[in-house]
């Protein structure tokens, strides 16, 4: 169990204002207030008091100011190099010593290799991002591979060599290589590699370099003050070699296997080369873990890509994770390479051209929260180890998915994501640990734009937190593609609270493409959503 002393009750306001002066600060602003408890220490002073194994990362902790920071009665997740591999970063990077090293340099390696807020031990690991930020606003990569616990490796590149050495602010992991910060982004990884020069020509195109190539998205807040939102994407990757086995050796064959007349707008959503490398492409990062999240007792799903109305189909194959299984056939595209990590987004190499396909009917889970520009205006979004409760309050601006009118117009705080902490129960249980809140006023709506669905018959259900409350509040109707699918659900009960299930009927859709969910505020008072299921119906 961890054990916590504190001799300064500095709450929250010393935690946020060591946050703007990790990122901003040239003086370590906590030089003088370290601590220890009894025994106990903080990693800080761990490390140093282990000087034989991590004493050059603590110089170059010195060399940013940062070492007392990591003294403070706060929590932290760090991962520490240990003297051999800080010895092999200096080698690489022709320095003889920590001194050579500038502050902001040494700096932005702290910042790497940090988490602030949160401890995450090996129990929480994965294959693939860990779901906190460090203090770069970067995911950190886990991988692991054959060789049990010996064999586990972060950002691909750095063995770890111990693990959840418990201090009094937080837990270290061992590593055995200094992480160099990214700065690629994922068209720049396309660009570097030779073996992907195809599919980087094809990236240029079809005009999807420029997303690829940004990180931060510049725009404004309701105010005109200057914002920036980070939006991340992923992509399947096919390899030359991987081509040519396809007896594609250039554009031009490529073109004539599409159907696509040379010469085309290739800029154009309509264009079969657009689709094509759109169909590689998703909105969002999706780590291999994240690949793997089927819902309980689900083994395939489907995922939209940045092709409209084009799916890609993913399926437990029992040794792991396939693309676009056909079922009778029992053919499908293998990973080659996973979690290629990026600065705005995630690699992975695909064994086959992967042109497009038609995936069967599957369980749809329709999560009202998942959608890229709520994650790009979120910094908690989906972080499953909360310290404390997170709302993020939108304005009609920073959405485009997700649209709402209100009464009066100008009500203020009318839509909010909450993601909540491990400690606050049922609402802890939703999926992904999060949910959106509407207080619309009488009769305002909110309206979403919904994921492609293949063709058919569903069962359709509705699942939400609901709030324990004396009378009937929360009163909405729900509306689906114009068409009303249930006309009064009560959201608040007067019990406890809890997570319901509502089944609202079924519904056949004649065609594969994507849908409108509207739902209607009857009594003006707060509505709670977490996602809708649509369960195939033979």
């Amino acid at each position: 169990m961890k054990t916590k002393r504190q001799y300064w009750n500095w709450g929250l306001l010393i935690f946020m204002g060591w946050v703007l002066t990790l990122v901003s600060s040239c003086k370590d602003a906590f030089e003088e207030n370290t601590y220890t408890a009894f025994e106990e220490t903080p990693i800080g002073l761990y490390l140093k008091n282990n000087e034989e194994q991590y004493g050059l990362w603590v110089e170059i902790l010195q060399k940013a100011d940062l070492y007392n920071t990591l003294n403070l009665d706060a929590i932290y997740t760090h991962f520490v190099p240990t003297n051999e591999g800080v010895k092999r970063y200096l080698a690489a990077s022709d320095l003889t010593a920590v001194s050579d090293i500038t502050q902001e340099e040494a700096a932005l390696l702290v910042k790497y290799h940090l988490i602030a807020g949160a401890e995450v031990g090996f129990a929480q690991f994965q294959s693939g991002a860990i779901s906190q930020l460090n203090a770069t606003d970067d995911n950190l990569f886990v991988e692991f591979r054959d060789g049990g616990t010996d064999a586990i490796y972060l950002n691909g590149v750095s063995r770890f060599n111990s693990y959840d050495i418990k201090a009094t602010n937080g837990i270290i992991h061992t590593i055995d290589d200094v992480l160099v910060p990214l700065v690629e982004t994922i068209y720049d990884r396309l660009e570097e590699e030779e073996r992907w020069s195809l599919f980087a020509q094809l990236v240029e195109l079809t005009g999807y370099q420029e997303r690829l190539a940004t990180v931060y998205t510049e725009t404004t807040d309701p105010l005109g003050n200057p914002i920036q939102q980070r939006f991340k994407y992923t992509a399947f990757v096919v390899s030359n070699e991987t081509y040519t086995k396809e007896g594609i050796n250039g554009l031009p064959d490529l073109l004539e296997k599409l159907g696509v007349v040379a010469g085309t707008d290739y800029t154009d959503p309509s264009n079969g080369l657009n689709k094509y490398v759109a169909y590689h492409l998703l909105a969002q990062q999706r780590s291999y873990s994240d690949l793997g999240q089927f819902p309980e007792g689900i083994t395939k799903m489907n995922l939209q890509t940045m092709a409209p109305n084009e799916l890609l189909k993913v399926s437990e194959s029992g040794v792991g994770l396939v693309l676009n299984k056909n079922e009778e056939t029992g053919e499908s595209v293998a990973l080659v390479e996973t979690n290629i990590a990026c600065k705005n987004g995630v690699i992975h190499e695909v064994d086959n051209w992967m042109p497009l396909f038609l995936p069967e009917q599957v369980q749809v889970i329709w999560e009202l929260t998942d959608y890229p520009d709520i994650e790009a205006n979120v910094s908690q979004y989906r972080n499953n180890n909360l310290g404390s409760q997170y709302n993020k309050t939108f304005t009609a601006n920073e959405l485009t998915n997700i649209t709402w009118s209100a009464r009066p117009e100008y009500k203020q705080n009318v839509v909010t994501y909450r993601n909540n902490r491990p400690s606050e129960g049922n609402w802890y249980n939703l999926l992904n640990h999060d949910h959106l809140r509407a207080e619309l006023g009488e009769s305002g709506w909110i309206e979403f734009k919904g994921p492609t669905i293949v063709k058919g018959k569903y069962k359709v259900s509705f699942v939400w937190p609901s709030p324990k409350h004396s009378s009937h509040t929360g009163i909405a109707a729900f509306i689906l593609d114009n068409e009303m699918i249930h006309a009064r659900l009560v959201i608040s009960n007067s019990r406890q609270e809890r997570n319901l299930t509502q089944a609202m009927g079924t519904v056949e859709f004649t065609e594969t493409t994507d849908h409108t969910l509207r739902i209607l505020s009857l009594d003006g008072r707060l509505i709670t959503m977490d996602y809708l299921q649509f369960d195939p119906v033979e």
